[in-house]
């Protein structure tokens, strides 16, 4: 009977989480509900009849119904659903086929929503990725500008007269020969006028 307490529980928690967003799913949910109490009685009668004549007694598969599956495939069908909702569908779809209860019919069903939410996921990594490519892209021109600035800056100053910018800001070399003692700098920077 923890099988029909976890599902009963997964389709409260779905009726909670779809209240106010989607509609039609917390009506299925409730439908669900009230189609799994009526299986719950018929598997508790079975099993007292299996007690009492000492035959086998029922197993989950006796639960195979598309009403009970149908609201979490309607969750799980929606291209925005919340990570909540998906959370407890996948966990009761799981917990259904775990259990055997799903219509063979069905099993069609189960495979067409993951596709809809892996194409969801795919679509937001891609949209990520793009976008941190973008980043990484101009923080690298970036830094290779700031490399190349930088780098003729060394060598400006690495040679035997420094590099000192104009008022423009542009580097101008000049002509003292006192100037290449401050050569080490390794920055226009640091010049002093």
């Amino acid at each position: 009977m923890n099988f029909v307490q976890q599902l009963e529980e997964s389709l409260r928690d779905l009726a909670a989480e779809a209240r106010k967003h989607h509609p039609g799913v917390k009506e299925a949910s409730e439908r669900a509900t009230w189609t799994l109490r009526q299986y719950k009685n018929a598997y508790a009668s079975a099993v007292r009849k299996a007690n009492a004549g000492n035959s086998t007694a029922p197993t989950t598969k006796m639960f195979q119904s598309s009403e009970l599956l149908h609201p979490f495939l309607l969750a799980a069908n929606y291209p925005n659903a919340s990570p909540e909702l998906l959370e407890i569908s996948f966990r009761a779809m799981r917990l259904l086929l775990e259990h055997d209860a799903v219509p063979p019919n069905d099993a069609i069903h189960l495979v067409r929503v993951w596709m809809i939410q892996a194409q969801v996921v795919a679509t937001h990594f891609q949209k990520n990725s793009k976008s941190n490519k973008r980043i990484s892209k101009s923080s690298a021109t970036a830094t290779s500008y700031e490399t190349k600035v930088i780098g003729s800056d060394l060598v400006s100053s690495s040679a035997t007269s420094d590099a000192v910018p104009n008022s423009d800001g542009r580097d101008t070399e000049s002509s003292n020969a006192d100037t290449s003692s401050n050569s080490g700098s390794g920055s226009w920077f640091f010049w002093s006028s």
